[in-house]
């Protein structure tokens, strides 16, 4: 049986009921800002959105509701961009949209399919399950390999984090991943990826806690 792949849009409505146009503007450009940090690898958490010139604020009855219910405390305005909800939602679909399937994974690595899924049941692959379907994040490939150690940190990490938290703790350079003669700390992928001992990251993966 073929694996379909699911289909994500920042333009459906499903993703925010009753959204406004200004709620549908904003996740559409979190969406982009965060699939083109997915697919370089890099942190979520600095990726943002490019066009600040065509921000759009709530309208003036919706501020000014927030306001009689005590959610505002002064005159500034409210930019649905900052809204994390918003983001967080965006983000998450940047994640599934560019991650690979299950079948797309058995293809780069040469294996089959069923052994894609033995290692996601092992953790010694991370992956994000979406309506029946796995959807794997690019991060822990490297041309047609599986990085080094990814099992033993997969395995170290808290069992219940966030996906989004999960990617960006990968990608994001880490101050304690940094030698007397690197320039800039290294993010664990690239740390990984230098083949350094692994042991380093195991410690961080270990003591990273749920935000």
């Amino acid at each position: 049986m073929t694996e379909r792949a699911p289909t994500f849009s920042p333009k459906s409505s499903d993703h925010l009921p009753d959204s406004t146009t200004a709620e549908q503007r904003s996740l559409a450009k979190w969406y982009t800002a965060a699939r083109t940090a997915l697919a370089r690898n890099r942190p979520l958490t600095t990726a943002s959105p490019a066009d600040h010139r065509s921000t759009i604020d709530l309208s003036a009855a919706e501020t000014e509701a927030l306001r009689s219910v005590g959610a505002l405390k002064n005159k500034a305005s409210v930019r649905v961009e900052n809204d994390p909800l918003i983001k967080s939602q965006a983000q998450y679909m940047a994640l599934l949209e560019e991650s690979l399937s299950a079948a797309e994974v058995a293809k780069l690595l040469r294996v089959d399919v069923s052994r894609v899924r033995q290692r996601l049941r092992e953790r010694s692959l991370f992956g994000v399950e979406y309506e029946g379907s796995w959807r794997l994040p690019r991060f822990q490939f490297e041309r047609r390999l599986v990085i080094p150690g990814l099992a033993q940190v997969l395995k170290s990490l808290p069992a219940d984090l966030f996906p989004l938290d999960i990617v960006d703790w990968f990608v994001l350079p880490d101050p304690d991943l940094q030698l007397d003669n690197d320039a800039a700390p290294a993010s664990p992928r690239e740390w990984l990826l230098s083949g350094r001992p692994i042991g380093a990251v195991i410690t961080l993966a270990s003591d990273l806690t749920r935000a």
